[in-house]
């Protein structure tokens, strides 16, 4: 919280709030709009490709159910970062009976592929506008950090250490597993580990992974459209390109990535100095990222909370299946 609220004070410390607010009634509102509802489809998207990674252990959801326990999540991140993906589990235990431990291992193989495609997105803008983006990120990241190379040593230091502690821990436990097994807390623990890695590995028994695919694939281009249709609801903004638009998704998805609430800070820091690459004024960036990010967040925790109060009170169900991975 500390860090989301600093940067957003570094970031709109000059700013004067109440000129900010009277450009709103500028703004072609809906452009905005438009950017919430694909917010919103590829939010229901994400359920449904969620349901997919549910299926091969043998759990039929309806994806209405599942879009509820997505949007809590969501809401959660603006309290503590990264808090939503245990928050959606929690809520699909108390709806559909799917273990925690299942669900966590599930959402760990959605974040890796979501971090594969915002790698190929990031690798793809690169081909397209590499003047741009590496002397961005030569002058955020390397200019800052010359003089540190030291670091690394101890960097390699700890991380060894952590290997080592690891490696420790996994023979000593093989080695007295039986004596364990009469602990019943290491029992719980053994079970909780064996049901995430069956979530983590039910990506390869998808029954039908172009399915899958496709389904990411949409995500990832409403993920593209909700930003860039944003573009044409100011003057200022409304002659970027298409090109424009994958360094808008690339530095708007490292920002929601970033270790804070809801990415506050992180986002309108990245957003608006990307914009500054294509010739948007400053205050006009820092408007821009102010009004997409402020947008599309209201409309999640609006969302959020009404979707926390329908999963309180809609009749639990019974989602395990006979289905068998094939």
């Amino acid at each position: 919280m500390a860090v989301a609220i600093l940067l957003f004070w570094y970031l709109y410390k000059d700013i004067n709030f109440s000129e900010m607010l009277e450009r709103f009634r500028h703004v072609d509102l809906r452009w905005v709009y438009l950017s919430i509802f694909l917010a919103i489809f590829s939010h229901f998207l994400r359920a449904v490709r969620w349901n997919m990674l549910l299926e091969p252990m043998g759990f039929q959801l309806k994806a209405s159910r599942t879009f509820l326990a997505v949007m809590v999540g969501y809401l959660a991140n603006f309290i503590v970062p990264r808090m939503g993906e245990i928050s959606r589990c929690g809520i699909l235990q108390k709806t559909d009976e799917v273990p925690i431990s299942k669900g966590i291992g599930s959402v760990v193989t959605e974040r890796i592929i979501d971090v594969l495609c915002l790698l190929t997105v990031v690798i793809f803008t690169l081909a397209l506008e590499f003047d741009r983006i590496s002397q961005f990120f030569y002058s955020l990241v390397a200019e800052k950090t010359e003089g540190i190379g030291n670091n690394y040593i101890s960097l390699i230091a700890i991380f060894s250490f952590l290997f080592l502690v690891i490696v420790f821990l996994f023979f000593f436990l093989r080695r007295n597993h039986e004596r364990f097994q009469k602990n019943l807390l290491y029992n719980k623990i053994v079970v909780f580990l064996r049901q995430m890695v069956e979530g983590i590995t039910s990506i390869r028994h998808l029954k039908s992974p172009t399915r899958f695919w496709i389904t990411t694939l949409f995500i990832w281009i409403l993920y593209y459209l909700m930003t860039y249709v944003v573009i044409f609801s100011l003057e200022e903004t409304e002659s970027l390109s298409v090109v424009a638009g994958f360094t808008m998704l690339v530095l708007g998805g490292l920002g929601m990535a970033a270790p804070v609430q809801g990415g506050i800070g992180a986002f309108h820091y990245l957003m608006s100095a990307g914009l500054l690459l294509y010739g948007v004024p400053e205050d006009d960036g820092i408007f821009f990222a102010f009004l997409l990010h402020t947008t599309n967040s209201l409309a999640i925790m609006v969302i959020g909370i009404i979707s926390f109060f329908i999963s309180m009170i809609i009749p639990k169900r019974q989602a395990k299946t006979d289905y068998v991975n094939s």
